[in-house]
This record gives C-alpha cells, sequence and structure tokens, in this order.
C-alpha cells in the first residue's frame, strides 16, 4: 500500500490535534494526563523550523495515540464514538479559522511561538520536571495573549475541581496551544472541513498505514 506524502502530513498533523484534544480531556475529566503524549505535542511547538509534519513531531510514533483516536472517531464501524471530542475539534477547527483572518494575533501568536523555540530545547524539558512546568506557563501565557482574545471560545467540560486547579488550567491552554498548531500544519499540508465528509476513507488508510509503518523524521 503507498500513501502519499501529502496524505502522510495531514494525517500526521491531525493526529497531532486528536492527542492535544484527548490530553485536554484528561486534564479535565481525570486530573492528569499521559505525560508521554503531553510532552510529545508540546515539543511540536518548539520546532518551527520543521519541513513536514512528520518532522514537527519527531517521528508518527510520538502521536500514535492520536492516530488511533482519528480511527476510532472517524471509522463508521467503530462503536466508540466521543460526541464531546468531536465538539471541541469542531470549535478549534472554527477558532483556527478565526486566527487565520486575524494579522495582529497572527504575528503575536508567531512571535510568542519564536521566543518559545529560542528560550527551550526539548531534551531539557523532558529530562527535567521545573523547566517542563515552566514551559507550560509560557505557552499558557501565549494562548491567553493570542487565541484567547478571539470572540469565539474553547468551553471545556470537566470536573468543577480539577477546573478550578490553577496548574491545570496552565495545562489546558497548553495542550490547546497544541492544538492550534496542528491545525495550521493540517491547512499548510492542504487540509480542509470537507475532507471529513468525502475522505474518510483515505485518512483511515493513511492512519492504517502509519500505524503498522510509524515514519521517523
Amino acid at each position: 500500500m503507498s500513501i502519499n506524502q501529502t496524505s502522510i502530513d495531514q494525517t500526521v498533523a491531525l493526529a497531532g490535534l486528536a492527542q492535544s484534544i484527548r490530553t485536554v480531556q484528561h486534564i479535565a475529566w481525570k486530573g492528569h494526563t499521559n505525560e508521554t503524549d503531553f510532552k510529545s505535542i508540546i515539543a511540536s511547538l518548539l520546532r518551527v523550523d520543521a519541513k513536514s509534519a512528520i518532522d514537527v513531531y519527531g517521528g508518527s510514533f510520538e502521536v500514535s495515540t492520536g492516530l488511533r483516536l482519528l480511527k476510532q472517531q472517524l471509522d463508521t464501524n467503530s462503536s466508540d464514538k466521543d460526541p464531546e471530542f468531536v465538539g471541541m475539534a469542531i470549535n478549534l477547527i472554527t477558532l483556527h479559522k478565526q486566527l487565520s483572518s486575524n494579522t495582529p494575533l497572527m504575528d503575536k501568536l508567531s512571535q510568542y511561538i519564536a521566543k518559545l523555540s529560542a528560550k527551550y530545547s526539548e531534551q531539557d524539558f523532558r529530562q527535567d520536571e521545573e523547566t517542563f512546568n515552566q514551559l507550560l506557563e509560557n505557552c499558557s501565557d501565549a494562548y491567553q495573549q493570542t487565541v484567547s482574545k478571539l470572540p469565539n471560545r474553547i468551553q471545556v467540560k470537566g470536573e468543577p475541581n480539577y477546573l478550578k486547579d490553577k496548574e491545570n488550567q496552565i495545562k489546558v491552554r497548553a495542550a490547546l496551544l497544541c492544538a492550534i498548531r496542528s491545525l495550521f500544519l493540517w491547512r499548510q499540508s492542504g487540509g480542509s472541513r470537507w475532507q471529513f465528509l468525502f475522505k474518510k476513507k483515505t485518512i483511515i488508510e493513511s492512519v492504517n498505514y502509519l500505524l503498522s509503518n510509524p515514519q521517523k523524521s
């Protein structure tokens, strides 16, 4: 089975989106999330000069959780659908569209991301928890100063006690920033809403291919 590079890039970007959304859901409903999956999407914010979606995530294996989630939500034969997951994805796509048409906020966000990339290295934050927490705070601040200024807001559902926790709020905003990053990658590789209506089969084929044949960066 042969999958072209465009399909791979689009699917990996969508997997990054899916993994970001699931990270938000876990923090909101459980008060914690899979740290490996979380760090994999956070790392995508630092790779500003990567040439492909595979490179942005450091290989498709880093978003394998997202790939499985994509298959779960798009496969008509799957009985494990998550309306909240789908709703958040739709809202994020709308938010991304608003951000893309707001040049001042776009420029501001690009500056924030550039600063994050210059200040932090993946090796440092993966090895040092304090550095990772500082990075999350900076990501949260970048989200608040840019995406949060848009008319539409992402309403995160979850357990009130977890949602009120300041550290969890920081993590949620950081994960949402990763979701926005994923959507930029998806759009840059030719992704569009119509694919969810007319090319589900193609996306699922790409997911299956990447799960069976992980791509290295």
